[in-house]
């Protein structure tokens, strides 16, 4: 068995370990590159990201390649929720793709009764089919390399079933998150139908104002209209006053100066003539008259 080592992480946060110092699936794959001389185990390289808000892990591992036999080296990349789950599980498809190259190499070993990953793999149903050199002197080995795997895909499972009721919890929280939006969707999507309510009874209301102010200006027009006409008039009529206050206001000429002088000498001549017709009157006999009147009345 090697030596566990310790997980480190340099500086861009990537995480470096060879998986060694738990049982499973790491563990599993290095005790079977052994027996084909594998002189050093692969490296596990590991960094955490997020998508959509959810937190990631993509795991990229390697088995070197072989040094004396020729075999190609064997890269694989899982992407896991939680570190440890990526790391089982790129150990768990180096191993199937591992048997996958080689069938008949690992034939003769307990880690070719691994499954394949197609249940229909030829080579694999020729393994798990004619395994009767495995029940021989390697039985114990074989049966112990069955517990391992048991045993890492138990503890696979354990790691799988958190991961599950970690999303289930998360998928809670996110239906809520929605039935909460949606809610507030709802009262706005309400708000808004009282908004535009509003708005068209302000619309209603603008243009019946709008009708009161058209027709308003209309009587603000005849109003002015007849103004003007009154302020015509006015003005005539301080022309008019004006006019007769000059006629007042001109001083008056002689009237002597405005008459005929024929005129006047025709009215001279006629007056000259009256007074010359005109008789004398006599004095004393009208007062000798007079008093013999009264003196008559007196004998009365």
């Amino acid at each position: 068995m090697a030596t566990c080592s310790q997980i480190f992480w340099d500086e861009e946060g990537n995480a470096h370990t060879d998986c060694l110092y738990w049982e499973g699936f790491p563990r599993i794959l290095w005790d079977s590159l052994r027996i084909f001389h594998y002189p050093d185990p692969p490296q596990y390289t590991g960094r955490q990201f997020s998508e959509d808000g959810i937190k990631k892990n993509r795991v990229k591992m390697t088995i070197p390649q072989h040094p004396t036999l020729e075999w190609p080296p064997i890269e694989i990349e899982v992407i896991g929720y939680r570190l440890v789950d990526a790391f089982e599980k790129a150990a768990l498809n180096a191993i199937t793709t591992f048997c996958e190259h080689h069938p008949e190499e690992v034939a003769a070993y307990p880690i070719g009764l691994f499954p394949a990953v197609s249940a229909g793999n030829a080579e694999w149903l020729f393994r798990v089919t004619h395994f009767g050199h495995l029940i021989g002197d390697v039985a114990g080995e074989t049966i112990e390399a069955v517990v391992r795997y048991m045993n890492a895909q138990s503890h696979y499972q354990i790691l799988q079933q958190r991961h599950m009721d970690q999303v289930i919890d998360l998928a809670q929280s996110f239906q809520r998150g929605l039935r909460l939006r949606d809610t507030q969707i709802q009262g706005l999507q309400d708000a808004v139908a009282g908004r535009d309510l509003a708005i068209a009874q302000f619309e209603q209301q603008a243009m019946e104002h709008g009708a009161e102010i058209e027709q308003r200006n209309i009587v603000i027009g005849f109003l002015q209209g007849q103004v003007n006409e009154l302020q015509a008039d006015w003005a005539d009529a301080l022309a008019h006053v004006g006019m007769l206050q000059e006629q007042l206001d001109a001083p008056a000429e002689p009237a002597a100066a405005e008459e005929d002088p024929e005129e006047i000498e025709g009215v001279s001549d006629l007056d000259s003539e009256h007074a010359l017709a005109e008789p004398n009157p006599q004095p004393d006999d009208s007062s000798s008259g007079s008093a013999s009147s009264v003196g008559n009345l007196d004998d009365f």
